[in-house]
């Protein structure tokens, strides 16, 4: 299982030349369409997608259940992927979320702004006015979602194993020195904890998308055996049971230690 995140600069490559670099590489492509049809098939609505894909919420809208249904449902779907095989990340700050999980290579896709404005009027049929505001647009949403999600800087050269100048450095020439740097396929231990994180996500997704829990009030730990143990709290037994039976139904689960307890959110004001 060889591992590839993509980052890129809007206009630094063709629409869909990263599709035709992952094929070269013989890696399978997670980008904006496969996203897509892994959200309809969790049964998230196009327009949660559409909404909140590499875009920064804002702070009202992330603790909206449509914002967390797109962090949760875009962790869980990036993470199952990599156990598919041989895989490229495109965007999403898949760099950031690899980080310290699987061993990959990060690569940046970049280019000078007036060749990016060029293959954008190109690309859209559009004025370079057009196109300049269009890659500024996403120049932002892309730092801001990386610096929201991940508290990480889009732009930081050091967050990336290599910077590459597509100005300088074609698509067929990078398909050609990119695979002597892909790092080889997870085993072991490591490969053990890879498949705990991908099912700890996987749970953490289920009981959010069964419930509407804030994920991060219920922490899933997994071992390679299949043992969960879930912690945190909720507001009521009934809602801790109903935690325990969704990560029982789960593929893998072999035992279940609930120690999540129980918070009442009612109080009395205090008398003045």
């Amino acid at each position: 299982m060889a591992v590839l995140t993509i980052a890129r600069e809007l206009g630094s490559i063709g629409d869909g030349e990263e599709l035709v670099l992952c094929n070269k590489l013989n890696l399978h492509c997670i980008n904006k369409a496969t996203l897509e049809a892994r959200f309809q098939e969790l049964g998230i609505e196009r327009k949660v997608f559409e909404r909140f894909d590499e875009c920064h919420p804002g702070f009202a809208s992330f603790f909206s259940t449509s914002s967390r249904s797109y962090w949760e449902s875009l962790r869980a779907v990036l993470l199952k992927e990599l156990l598919t095989g041989n895989v490229a990340i495109v965007g999403r700050g898949g760099n950031f979320l690899m980080r310290n999980l699987v061993d990959c290579f990060r690569i940046r896709l970049v280019a000078p702004l007036e060749q990016r404005v060029s293959r954008l009027c190109i690309e859209r049929d559009c004025s370079e006015a057009e196109a300049l505001k269009a890659i500024r647009q996403s120049d932002s949403s892309r730092e801001k979602f990386c610096r929201f999600y991940y508290g990480a800087d889009w732009h930081d050269p050091l967050a990336y194993d290599m910077v590459i100048n597509t100005a300088e450095v074609s698509l067929e020439k990078i398909a050609e020195f990119l695979p002597a740097l892909l790092p080889p396929a997870a085993e072991g231990a490591r490969k053990e904890q890879l498949e705990c994180a991908v099912r700890e996500q996987l749970i953490r997704h289920a009981i959010f998308s069964a419930w509407n829990y804030h994920p991060m009030a219920i922490e899933v730990k997994c071992l390679p055996d299949g043992t969960v143990t879930l912690q945190g709290s909720v507001h009521s037994a009934e809602a801790s049971e109903h935690c325990e039976q969704i990560v029982k139904s789960m593929p893998g689960v072999t035992v279940v230690n609930n120690e999540l307890f129980v918070v009442s959110v009612d109080f009395e004001m205090p008398m003045m």
